[in-house]
């Protein structure tokens, strides 16, 4: 059987079969991980203490994810 086309019904989860060949997710990988968190952080390079408390709030009001 040729396993250069195989059929897979709408709703498939293809991830399964690319992980199968070795294929990491992005979000799993530290080096990406770590480059979304620096450019995360830049915002609050240049805020102070209490400007920053503020800022995760509105972040967390607005609820933005962050990579910790």
């Amino acid at each position: 059987m040729d396993n250069d086309y195989i059929y897979t019904p709408v709703g498939t989860d293809i991830t399964v079969r690319w992980k199968l060949a070795g294929w990491v997710a992005p979000s799993e990988q530290q080096e990406y991980l770590n480059k979304w968190k620096y450019y995360q952080e830049l915002p609050l390079r240049k805020l102070d203490d209490n400007a920053r408390k503020e800022y995760e709030m509105v972040m967390k009001k607005a609820k933005v994810m962050r990579i910790r």
